[in-house]
C-alpha cells in the first residue's frame, strides 16, 4: 500500500471536486496554463501536514519570491475558494477540504480562514508587569487585521504510529496577525507524513542547499546525489560545505578540470539536479512534490535523469507528484518508469466552472504516445 492511495480534492483555491484514483508511486499532472496543475502540489503538501500552520503559511507563499511577497494574510486567503458574493472590503471567511486513503494515517482535512479586525497593545508601550487604567490602556492600543485559521485532521488511529489512545479526530486554532510574524507556540503535531516541495526557482537559494546537502550528507547519500550530477556534467567529482574565512557556509564542487569552484559558478541545471537529489533524501518514507519537473534541464539529459530519480524514488519508498509542460518530459519518464512501472499520467482541463481531471495508467499512455503518437497534454 502507498502512502496516498486515493485523493480527493473537495475545495481549495479554485479546484472543487478533483479525484485522483489509483494513484501511482510516480505521478505526473499536465495541462495548459491555469489548469490547476499546482493547486494540486500545493493541496497535497497541506494534506500532508494537516495541523501544521506554518505548511499553510509556507504553501501560500511558496509560488512568490521572498522579496516581493504577499503579506501573510493576504498570500493565506487565496488557498481557500473565494465566494464572490461576499462585497470587496468585508471580512473574507473560506474552508479548505481533502479526503483521502491510503498507508498515511490522515482520512480527511479541512481548513476554516476567518478574517476580523482586533486590538493589540503597541510593544513598546505596554508591558506585562505594569497595570494601566483603562482609559490610559485605550490610548495605547492598535486596530489591526487579524485571522483565525482553524485546522481540522480526521484519521485511523488503528494505523498510527503514534503512542497512547487517540481519538479519531484533532482540531486546533491559530491566530495571524496582519504585519505581524506568526511564531508557532504550540507543540508540533505528530500526525504528519514527510513531504517537501521543490519550485520552479527553490534551487537558486543556496541556504537552503547547504541545508538539504548537509542533511543527505548524515544520511550518506551524497555519493548518490554526486551520481546524478554527473548526469550533467561528469567532471563533477565531490561537494563540500565550506566557510571561507569565517563567512557564512556556501557551497563548493570539486571539478577535474577547474578544481574546487562555487555552486554559484555552475548553471541552474546542476543546481536544479542537485536540489531534487538532496531533498529526495529528506523525504525518506514519505511524498516528494516538484513543480515543472524539467525546469533547468536540457533535454539531452532528462532521461538518465529521470532513471536517477524513478529508481531512487522507488528504493527509499517516496511517492512523486510532479507537473510538466514538456512532452519530452513524458515521453522520457515513460522510458524511465519501465524499472519501476507505477506510473500515472493526471490531465487537468477546465470545462465550464470546474477543472476536469482524467486518469491515464502507463500501459495506456505507452500505447498512446509510443504506438500512436497522440497529444496528451491537452
Amino acid at each position: 500500500m502507498k502512502n496516498l492511495e486515493n485523493l480527493t480534492i473537495h475545495s481549495f483555491r479554485g479546484l472543487q471536486e478533483i479525484s485522483l484514483e489509483s494513484l501511482g508511486q510516480i505521478n505526473l499532472f499536465v495541462g495548459v496554463n491555469n489548469s490547476g496543475k499546482t493547486s494540486v502540489l500545493e493541496a497535497i503538501s497541506t494534506y500532508c501536514r494537516p495541523l501544521d500552520p506554518l505548511e499553510w503559511l509556507n504553501t501560500a507563499w511558496r509560488r512568490e519570491i521572498k522579496s516581493s511577497r504577499k503579506p501573510q494574510l493576504e498570500a493565506l486567503k487565496w488557498l481557500f475558494p473565494q465566494n464572490s458574493t461576499v462585497p470587496v472590503g468585508e471580512f473574507y471567511q473560506g474552508e479548505t477540504h481533502i479526503s483521502g486513503d491510503g498507508k498515511f494515517t490522515v482520512r480527511e482535512s479541512k481548513a476554516i480562514y476567518r478574517e476580523f479586525e482586533g486590538t493589540k497593545p503597541y510593544p513598546d508601550k505596554i508591558e506585562d508587569d505594569i497595570e494601566y487604567e483603562e482609559t490610559e490602556y485605550e490610548q495605547n492600543v492598535n486596530t489591526v487585521r487579524g485571522a483565525d485559521l482553524e485546522l481540522y485532521a480526521n484519521f485511523d488511529n488503528r494505523q498510527s504510529n503514534c503512542s497512547g489512545d487517540l481519538e479519531k479526530f484533532k482540531s486546533e486554532i491559530f491566530q495571524i496577525w496582519e504585519n505581524e510574524r506568526f511564531v508557532n507556540r504550540k507543540k508540533p503535531s505528530d500526525i504528519e507524513l514527510p513531504v517537501e516541495t521543490v519550485t520552479t526557482f527553490s534551487h537558486r537559494i543556496e541556504n537552503l542547499q547547504v541545508r538539504l546537502l548537509s542533511q543527505a550528507t548524515l544520511q550518506q547519500f551524497k555519493s548518490e546525489v554526486i551520481q546524478l550530477l554527473q548526469v550533467m556534467d561528469p567532471g563533477i567529482i565531490d561537494l563540500d560545505v565550506l566557510s571561507v574565512r569565517g563567512d557564512t557556509p556556501r557551497l563548493y564542487i570539486h571539478h577535474k578540470q577547474i578544481g574546487i569552484s562555487p555552486l554559484s559558478a555552475f548553471g541552474d541545471g546542476v543546481r536544479r539536479l542537485m536540489y531534487i537529489a538532496s531533498t529526495l533524501a529528506k523525504v525518506r518514507g514519505g511524498v516528494l512534490l516538484i513543480d515543472e519537473l524539467e525546469t533547468a534541464i536540457h533535454t539531452e539529459v532528462l532521461k538518465p535523469s529521470f532513471y536517477w530519480l524513478v529508481q531512487w524514488c522507488q528504493q527509499m519508498d517516496v511517492q512523486l507528484f510532479a507537473t510538466t509542460h514538456s512532452l519530452e518530459t513524458v515521453d522520457e519518464l515513460l522510458s524511465a518508469s519501465k524499472i519501476a512501472p507505477d506510473l500515472v499520467l493526471y490531465r487537468l482541463y477546465p470545462r465550464e466552472s470546474r477543472t476536469k481531471l482524467l486518469r491515464i495508467d502507463r500501459d495506456r499512455l505507452q500505447r498512446v504516445r509510443q504506438d500512436l503518437g497522440m497529444e496528451v497534454r491537452w
